[in-house]
């Protein structure tokens, strides 16, 4: 108790100083309640901008991809990207936030850990920048937010797993989730699934559920963890195609041919090409598109041009979401680049 003691006390201290460091930035910004930066800024050329990305981590496949997007646009369009990964801890994100706001960045691009968390320090920073989110947003901070609907693109993928049960059925279904700083984005991709299971008249039971944190590594000992205690799944769902991936080859591993592996979103070119190789009787299902190209060009265009200035802050919409679409069998042709980045 003692150490979990210390510990909170440090992630105290650590936000603490964080807000008062913050503030101090701040000064006499005209800020609104929204954490909209004030004042306009300044027109520039591209070539003087620095744009700050301040990813949530790297150990999956989609953020990586995102990073490597941002990095390509920076080169092709002459601003200067600074870059932190902050390894799924949300006070070093509030760290790496204000060391990039002390290097002068005209604009940043967060990726949230934990929205509640942060709420109060990124407000902050929205007073002195404008800040724009990407994939993982804080309601009402900042310009605007790029992202997907979650719950749609699950209920779509979840609607192409239906099929593979017959209307009635009562299925067992494990999860691997996000963990416990996955507040937003999880949750609602895993409602959508379930929801698109239900429309389709497939009652299910959920048996287990055990972070992976979005990663192919961790979701393989969790997998295996679940399959043991629960022999019995006829389908594990991970609300990324990385988790998923993680979860087929343990299935694989143990010549498992009944259990049925789907993800609730990403599109990843991996399970895209299982989903295309094992066509409509294949092990993996389904995934529901959630392309980082398209959250990243967005996002990055639009942190330019408020950087540049030829943008006004108050004529972004609050919101952008990218295109949401189920990927099974009978479409999978549509979106499977085997050279694309992610």
């Amino acid at each position: 108790m003692r150490l979990r003691s210390l510990a909170v006390t440090a992630t105290t201290a650590a936000l603490s100083m964080f807000m008062l460091s913050a503030c101090g930035s701040v000064g006499g910004s005209s800020g609104s309640g929204s954490g909209t930066a004030g004042a306009a800024p300044k027109p520039k050329n591209v070539s003087e901008v620095k744009i700050g990305f301040a990813q949530r981590q790297m150990d999956a496949p989609y953020y990586a991809a995102m990073e490597s997007m941002a990095q390509d646009m920076a080169k092709k369009q002459g601003f200067k990207l600074l870059f932190q990964n902050a390894s799924g801890d949300a006070v070093t994100q509030l760290n790496q936030v204000q060391t990039m706001l002390s290097q002068g960045v005209d604009a940043l691009v967060v990726n949230a850990i934990s929205p509640e968390t942060e709420r109060t320090q990124l407000t902050q920073a929205a007073n002195q920048v404008p800040v724009l989110f990407v994939d993982t947003s804080i309601a009402d901070v900042g310009v605007t937010a790029v992202q997907s609907d979650n719950k749609e693109i699950g209920r779509l993928s979840g609607a192409i797993t239906a099929k593979r049960f017959k209307k009635g059925d009562t299925i067992k279904v494990a999860i691997l989730n996000g963990g416990p700083n996955d507040e937003i984005v999880g949750p609602n991709r895993q409602a959508g699934f379930l929801q698109g299971l239900k429309d389709a008249g497939v009652n299910y039971e959920v048996v287990a559920s055990t972070s992976a944190t979005y990663t192919q590594e961790q979701a393989v000992p969790a997998t295996e963890s679940m399959l043991a205690a629960h022999p019995d799944i006829d389908l594990v769902l991970g609300l990324n195609d990385a988790m998923s991936l993680g979860a087929l080859s343990v299935v694989r591993k143990q010549n498992n041919t009944d259990i049925l592996v789907a993800a609730a979103a990403d599109g990843q070119k991996e399970a895209l090409a299982e989903i295309s190789k094992g066509g409509c009787k294949g092990q993996y299902v389904s995934t529901g598109l959630n392309s980082p190209a398209l959250a990243a060009e967005k996002v990055f265009q639009l942190a330019v041009a408020l950087a540049t200035g030829k943008q006004d802050p108050k004529t972004v919409e609050k919101v952008s979401l990218t295109k949401a679409a189920g990927i099974g069998c009978d479409n999978v042709a549509e979106y499977y680049d085997p050279k694309s980045v992610f």
